[in-house]
């Protein structure tokens, strides 16, 4: 009987752990962390769950690492997520293509996220674009099939809006990347935190950033990431230290410029910022 009443109560259990883990949401909120700024999207989940969760297993997989905005249209739009940033060509793509969404009533406006695709309705797979103006035009027609919106822009759009004055590009292999912008990696949130702000420090090189409050420290050696959380409106400071035999480089993404001590705008929302120490010359 006891082994009846122990077998019964794991099978319960794992019962209500599954019925529980089916009502976790998925991660709502991405951060696309590039070269010069951060963008942060809202996925609509609701409307658009194919495009959603397409987005979401190339984030999971980071296969968006070091890839370029390589397609820019000034007044238009901001494509990127297929071109490898060290290559200068498409990556490769292992995954099926998804079906079109554009006919879920979203439609491409200022600030919306959109898959890409060819002639074909179906075959986006992993790029995508920001609309940086109004492109109603895109939208799902008795005509057109359409470009399927799946998501917005909650933050960052003056980074968006910034690549969006880069030059256009469309030729492949691109023999200089080093002018594109990269989009360094992208990171996932159930929601974005209406308290706090965070930070998130990749550091780069032999050095340590540590924060005023003294909540950080990340080195570029066992910790090369880390994550701070500040009350909103709070006053807050990252600080880049460099080891012995290297020097600091200067801040990417959010933070910009080459102090050592820099403050955040805790106000804006969440920041992605990468310090780089580099070796000095002997």
């Amino acid at each position: 009987m006891r082994l009846f009443i122990s077998s019964f109560l794991l099978a319960a259990l794992a019962s209500f752990t599954s019925a529980h883990a089916a009502t976790v949401a998925p991660p709502s909120i991405a951060e696309i962390q590039t070269s010069v700024g951060t963008v942060t999207i809202q996925l609509n989940w609701e409307k658009a769950p194919i495009s959603s969760r397409n987005f979401l297993d190339y984030i999971q997989k980071g296969f968006y690492k070091n890839t370029i905005f390589h397609r820019v249209i000034k007044n238009f739009m901001i494509q990127g997520g297929g071109v490898d940033a060290a290559t200068g060509k498409f990556k490769t793509i292992d995954t099926p293509t998804i079906k079109n969404e554009a006919d879920n009533g979203l439609s491409n406006t200022f600030g919306t996220i959109a898959m890409a695709r060819t002639s074909a309705p179906d075959s986006a797979s992993s790029q995508f674009f920001i609309n940086t103006v109004d492109n109603k035009f895109l939208d799902k027609t008795e005509t057109s099939a359409g470009y399927a919106v799946f998501g917005e822009v909650v933050a960052g759009m003056d980074v968006a809006s910034k690549i969006g004055n880069f030059a256009t590009y469309s030729e492949l292999p691109f023999s200089d990347t080093n002018s594109l912008v990269v989009v360094d990696a992208v990171y996932t949130s159930n929601a974005l935190d209406k308290i706090n702000s965070r930070t998130r420090i990749t550091v780069n090189g032999s050095g340590v950033v540590t924060s005023t409050p003294s909540t950080l420290n990340c080195d570029g050696v066992n910790n090369k990431k880390c994550v701070a959380a500040t009350k909103i409106g709070g006053q807050f400071s990252v600080i880049a230290k460099a080891a012995t035999g290297f020097e600091f480089a200067g801040w990417r993404g959010d933070c910009q410029g080459v102090k050592t001590t820099l403050p955040i705008n805790t106000k804006t929302g969440n920041h992605n910022c990468t310090a780089t120490f580099v070796k000095t010359n002997a």
